[in-house]
């Protein structure tokens, strides 16, 4: 049975977003793992604990997560 890399790279491209978000979201609202949330930030433009930062991590978490994971299933 093979995996429509499509489909793949699309389901975990969304797992990425929401968890990008919430890690921005987390540090926004709460100021809970503001150091790691930054760190990551080093490595994605834009992203940061903040609402904006957040919203820049669902574009990178939907595209890092797509492109590796569809990659993977190809």
């Amino acid at each position: 049975m093979k995996i429509n890399a499509l489909k793949f790279g699309v389901a975990f491209g969304l797992v990425y977003a929401v968890v990008f978000f919430l890690y921005g979201l987390a540090g926004a609202l709460f100021g809970v793992g503001v150091k790691f949330a930054e760190m990551i930030g080093e490595f994605y433009a834009g992203f940061g604990p903040t609402i904006g930062g957040a919203i820049a991590g669902v574009f990178w978490g939907f595209g890092v997560g797509f492109v590796f994971f569809a990659l993977a299933a190809a």
